[in-house]
């Protein structure tokens, strides 16, 4: 509901409530049961405007958030020459392959296949 329906009827249910007190405080019985009626209608005016706004308040907002991640090292950072385990050949990145989550290593000079294993930098 917006915000404009929500204060007319927050304005029509106020404006019910003077009227029926002023009919209520007029007195004979006639006005007595539409003064209680204009409170009553008005009552239930305020409970349907504080129930539409909880509906709202209680809907998720997609909210839309850019991160920029900028990874540096923590000292030089320097590229080294990937070696065959069996004969010391230089690999490059075709010699490369990943299998299953694993990098599989093929050298092209001595034929030996085998899978990569990062050792700990401590």
């Amino acid at each position: 509901m917006s915000k404009i329906v929500s204060a007319v009827l927050l304005f029509v249910a106020i404006v019910m409530i003077l009227l029926g007190a002023l009919f209520v405080i007029a007195g004979g019985t006639d006005n007595m049961i539409t003064g209680g009626v204009m409170i009553l209608v008005a009552i239930i005016l305020i409970f349907v405007s504080y129930r539409m706004e909880k509906i709202k308040a209680a809907q998720p907002k997609l909210i839309n958030q850019t991160f920029n991640v900028k990874m540096e090292g923590s000292g030089q950072l320097t590229q080294k020459q990937l070696q065959c385990k069996s004969c010391g050949a230089p690999l490059s990145d075709k010699d490369l392959k990943v299998i299953s989550g694993g990098i599989m290593v093929s050298c092209p000079y001595c034929g030996t296949k085998y899978a990569l294993e990062e050792a700990p930098k401590w």
